[in-house]
Order: C-alpha cells, then sequence, then structure tokens
C-alpha cells in the first residue's frame, strides 16, 4: 500500500514539474550585466566640420535591465527589455591642434528579442530596438562642459542559459548607430567642436533573476 501510495504521488507531481521546465524564459526579470564596449566617433572644429579626425576608446560596460519573456511556441520567445548602463574610461578627440575630453555616460536602450530554444534550457536570439547615448565634452580642464545626447539603433544577438529554477546567465554581442547627424556647439574652443557619427560594440555577460 505504501508503495502504491508512493507511485501515485510520483504520477501525480510528474506534470507539475515538466510544467515547471516548458516554463523557462517565461515572465518577468531583473539582472546585472557587465562587459567590453568600444565607442567610435567623427569630430571637427567648427561647424563645417574641417580636419575631421576619427576616433575610438574602450572601457568597462556596466548595467542593468527589466524585462519580460513570453513563450510564443513550444520552442520561441519573444521579449522585451529596458537597459540602463554606462561605461569608464574617457577619451581625447583632436589630432593635435584641436584637442577636446570626451567622457562617456550613461545609455537606455529598449528593446525586443526573439529567440529560438535549442534545448528547454538554452535560448538564442537576436535583438533590436531604440537607443540613447548620453556623453560630455569639454576643451580642458576649467573650460565649459556640454552634454550630448545621440539617438538611434541597437542590433545584437545572443546566447542565455538556465541556470537554476529562476536564474539564468546570458552573453551578447550588441551594434549601436548612434546617428550621423552633426552636433555643433560654440561654447567649447574658439571654434567650436562638431561630433558627426556616432557607433558603438559592445560585448556584455549578464544574469538575470526570474519571478
Amino acid at each position: 500500500m505504501k508503495h502504491a501510495f508512493v507511485l501515485a504521488l510520483s504520477l501525480a507531481t510528474a506534470p507539475v514539474f515538466g510544467q515547471e521546465a516548458t516554463n523557462s524564459f517565461n515572465g518577468p526579470f531583473v539582472g546585472l550585466q557587465a562587459g567590453w564596449q568600444q565607442d567610435r566617433q567623427k569630430a571637427g572644429e567648427g561647424a563645417a566640420l574641417y580636419d575631421p579626425v576619427s576616433r575610438s576608446d574602450s572601457g568597462l560596460a556596466y548595467g542593468g535591465q527589466v524585462g519580460y519573456d513570453f513563450r510564443l511556441a513550444s520552442n520561441l520567445v519573444v521579449g522585451a527589455e529596458v537597459a540602463l548602463t554606462g561605461r569608464t574610461g574617457s577619451g581625447v578627440i583632436g589630432d593635435g591642434i584641436f584637442l577636446y575630453q570626451l567622457n562617456q555616460g550613461r545609455t537606455v536602450v529598449a528593446s525586443g528579442r526573439l529567440g529560438y530554444l535549442a534545448t528547454p534550457d538554452d535560448l538564442l536570439y537576436v535583438r533590436g530596438g531604440y537607443a540613447n547615448a548620453r556623453s560630455t565634452i569639454s576643451s580642458g580642464p576649467g573650460s565649459g562642459r556640454v552634454s550630448i545626447n545621440r539617438e538611434g539603433y541597437l542590433i545584437g544577438a545572443g546566447y542565455e542559459r538556465m541556470l537554476a529554477q529562476r536564474v539564468s546567465a546570458r552573453i551578447e554581442y550588441g551594434y549601436s548607430d548612434l546617428g550621423s547627424d552633426e552636433f555643433f556647439n560654440s561654447n567649447i574652443g574658439p571654434d567650436g567642436v562638431t561630433i558627426k557619427s556616432y557607433s558603438r560594440h559592445a560585448i556584455t555577460a549578464g544574469v538575470n533573476f526570474r519571478f
């Protein structure tokens, strides 16, 4: 009788455990991320963009995200996410004649993703959405300092794996194009500075806590 009861209990709970497994990547989550980020700009002096110089600098990207995943089918996942990130370090724009200090600020990204479940715990996905990045520029100590907001898009791809029932880890590559419109400010330097193009590459790893 005892063995029959244990067998009946096992059969009754089996669908429940199966349902939990199939609910991976389904529902809300919050998480943290960190990794490598490279920013690239083209800049020059004056509104006419005299002697444009291309530059790039890298640093540690860090931040967090909040989002929601929905199992569209047994092996398809759609999701939405908002992320807030920052980056360490600063760089210098210039060609030896004009020099400006550029500091990367916060970036806000609102994106969606479409994923394919290679296994119930392994998700391959692509991502795309809106990006807004802030940076500050100055011509040296004690000079005027101007904040710049650039808007554009982000596209990327990644891999995420369930580590436990409510914890997952991911690695992701993202490319951002933050516009080619010219930004000009005459409060920095005698001729002002123009930043024309702005793009970004980033490779980040993160962890998500699911509810």
